[in-house]
Order: C-alpha cells, then sequence, then structure tokens
C-alpha cells in the first residue's frame, strides 16, 4: 500500500494542523474597499482567502490583485493549477503589500506571487430542489450569488442528466457544501472528488465514508493502488479522487494542510481571510481555511465565534499563525446581497438589446442601471458593479475605469 508522506519542511503543528481540515470561503464583495475587514495599505506584503468576487485582473476580499505573473497552485497536491482563474472560484494569494484605492470611488491594490485554487465537490447530479442540489449522497447549498456556468446558468437549469464541478466551502458541522461557483456539463468527468470529514472509517475493510454523521450514504473503499495518508482516522477532514464509476473507489486520499504553509507565506504579511470556523478549541485556537488563527486580542463584532460560524478575519501571520485584530461574523444574507466588480474593455454592444461582453462574460443593463462619467462604446474601458440575476449578469452601476 502506498502512502503520502508529509513534507519533511513542515513542522508538528502545522502537521496537525492541517489534518483537521479546510474550509474555503464563499462569495466576496468586491471593490472600492466595500468589504468588512479590508487589507492594510503598506506593510511587508500580503495575504488573502477568499472567493473571486471580480475580474481585472482578480478580487478578492476587495483588493484588486494583478495575476499576470503569479504561480498558481493546485490545493489538491500542490502541481501546477491547469485552469483560468474565473469568477467563484475559492483561492488563496500571497502576494505584495497593498496600495491603497487612488480615489474614493476606486479600489486598492496589489500584486499576486502565488495563488492556490480548488474545487471541492466533482460528479453527477442525482436529484435538483428549491435552494440546493445532491450529488453524491451529498448536499450542495445554493445562494443567490453562487456563479453557474455551462450547460446550465442556474439551478432551475439544473437536472439529474448534468455533472458539475463545484467551487466553495465545506460546513464540518453539517458535511454540506455551501457553493460559490457551479460549473455546469452533460459530459462525465474522468474522475469523481468529494472533501469532508471521514466518519464509519474501517481500515480492516478499507471502507470509510464522509459528512457529518449518517448524512453521507455511500461508502468508499480504497485498495493497494490507493496514495492515501500516513495516518487518518475518524474526524479527519480530507480531499478524495475517485474513480468516476460506481461503487466509490478512491483512487488517491489526501489531508489538508494550511495555505499559508502551502505558498510559503512569510512573517508579518498583512492578511484577511474569509470562511467558516472548520475547528475550533478557544477563541486563541481555531481554524478557518485550514488557517490557524488565534483572536485573543481580536476585537470582535457581530456573533459568538464558535465551530461552523462564518468569519471575516483582519491580522497579521507570525509563525503559521494568523493574529488576529479583528473578527465580524456576517450572514448568509449579508453574503448573498453582496455585488461583484469586473474592470476591462467593452466589446460585443448592443445598444438595442442593452448588453456587451466583459472578461467574456455577457452582461445586460437597463434603465435602473446607473451609469456615470462614460459613454457606452466598443473598445471603452469600464469599471462595473453587478449582480447575477435569472442566470445572468445585471450590471447595476457602470462608470469609466479609473
Amino acid at each position: 500500500m502506498r502512502s503520502i508522506q508529509p513534507n519533511a519542511t513542515l513542522t508538528r503543528r502545522t502537521i496537525l494542523l492541517g489534518m483537521v481540515g479546510s474550509v474555503a470561503q464563499l462569495t466576496g464583495c468586491g471593490g472600492g474597499g466595500s468589504d468588512v475587514a479590508g487589507l492594510s495599505s503598506g506593510g511587508t506584503g500580503s495575504f488573502t482567502s477568499g472567493t473571486i468576487s471580480g475580474l481585472g485582473s482578480i478580487i478578492v476580499n476587495g483588493i484588486r490583485y494583478n495575476d499576470d505573473s503569479a504561480s498558481l497552485i493546485s490545493r489538491d497536491d500542490g502541481s501546477a493549477f491547469g485552469d483560468t482563474l474565473k469568477v467563484g472560484m475559492v483561492v488563496s494569494i500571497e502576494g505584495s503589500p497593498v496600495t491603497a484605492a487612488a480615489t474614493t470611488t476606486g479600489i486598492a491594490t496589489a500584486t499576486a506571487y502565488r495563488i492556490s485554487c480548488g474545487s471541492e465537490w466533482e460528479g453527477p447530479v442525482s436529484s435538483v430542489g428549491t435552494t440546493s442540489f445532491d450529488m453524491l449522497g451529498l448536499t450542495v447549498d445554493v445562494l443567490a450569488t453562487t456563479v453557474f456556468e455551462g450547460a446550465a446558468t442556474q439551478l432551475t437549469g439544473l437536472t439529474s442528466l448534468h455533472f458539475v464541478e463545484v467551487h466553495g466551502y465545506v460546513d464540518q458541522t453539517t458535511g454540506r457544501l455551501q457553493a460559490s461557483r457551479v460549473e455546469v456539463s452533460t459530459t462525465a468527468p474522468t474522475h469523481y472528488k468529494l472533501s469532508g470529514v471521514v466518519n464509519s472509517f474501517d481500515a480492516g475493510n478499507r471502507t470509510f465514508k464522509l459528512g457529518a454523521g449518517t448524512q453521507f450514504s455511500n461508502q468508499i473503499s480504497w485498495d493497494n493502488s490507493t496514495l492515501i495518508p500516513t495516518t487518518w482516522s475518524d474526524g479527519v477532514f480530507v480531499r478524495v479522487k475517485m474513480a468516476a464509476a460506481t461503487p466509490l473507489r478512491a483512487t488517491q486520499i489526501r489531508l489538508l494542510t494550511s495555505p499559508l504553509t502551502q505558498l510559503s507565506a512569510e512573517d508579518d504579511r498583512d492578511a484577511e481571510i474569509h470562511g467558516f470556523v472548520s475547528t475550533f478549541v478557544s477563541i486563541a485556537n481555531f481554524t478557518v481555511n485550514g488557517i490557524p488563527v488565534d483572536a485573543s486580542t481580536a476585537r470582535i463584532s457581530g456573533g459568538t465565534v464558535a465551530l461552523g460560524v462564518r468569519v471575516e478575519i483582519h491580522g497579521s501571520i507570525s509563525n503559521g499563525v494568523l493574529m488576529a485584530t479583528k473578527v465580524e461574523t456576517p450572514s448568509n444574507t449579508d453574503v448573498a446581497t453582496r455585488k461583484f466588480e469586473f474592470h476591462g474593455t467593452v466589446s460585443a454592444l448592443n445598444a438595442t438589446a442593452q448588453r456587451f461582453v466583459l472578461h467574456g462574460l455577457t452582461f445586460k443593463y437597463d434603465t435602473a442601471t446607473s451609469i456615470q462619467g462614460v459613454v457606452m462604446a466598443d473598445g471603452v474601458r469600464i469599471e462595473i458593479k453587478a449582480t447575477r440575476s435569472s442566470g445572468a449578469w445585471l450590471a447595476t452601476e457602470i462608470r469609466a475605469d479609473d
């Protein structure tokens, strides 16, 4: 039986923290410093973990990161990430210091050095509800800000004939995935993928389940050809790659480690992360996005910080731990009403139909759209705020790009 050995350069603390798992943050609000926390300007560098909420280059947690020269790393195994970065993908970024916005309507900027990215689940859809759908025995929850692309552009277009690749975060208290991006296809993938907390672990029969309690009905097996962790058991968070068939057979099982370790983020980096508390020992010892956090001296606003609570945390990195200075606890409603932001050049403008293309995406606008300081025409550079509406992008604000 082949085993995945821990990286010899990792500390014991990092390995143990990595074993408890990782959640990914849902959509942040892009642009103009509109995020709740917001990274400070200056400093020795920046680190952020959250959802891509805009393009031009990419916008994460209210910072516009130039990713032209960034190294893209797969969160699954540290190999090169082979896809294009898209809205709704969950990323962690290690980058330059943040430069404050030049105007009151502008957005803070930075340069990304290394970006870690990866989806959570991939496989066939089994059933579709009004606010969620099931796949491989587990449930995916959908918000108004969840981005659908491909063969279905919204939840109502999804059917059991579809296959999906889902970005988002796993709530370890329920085993459900809250989706920030769903890529829909009519073609079966080359493999299936799930992540979650191990339960019903049976080393003798080489089987286990994922999720909270008995929610996950499908059993996963492994054999001598499967790459597995050196040590794992019930209660640890794993990412599982499987053959694209049932019954489910794992070809690779990996423990998750902190993005701080994967991206070699240095001390004193100004940091902001959005996500859900995945493990909680005390206010001085919990994890978000697989990142260890100490909020013992932080200013906390909103609800109580506990397992499964959504948080937005600002602070700095010290010895692989995010030392929080501010912690806020927004609700799902807060996140679902946030807007996306895009910067780029107009193309394929159809003034009669009131639509145009930006970054390969089609945007609609109407009489309620606020258009300031710009005459719409092909080739014009603009900044827009947008929402998802009935599976389409609706521009709510359009202005000349700063």
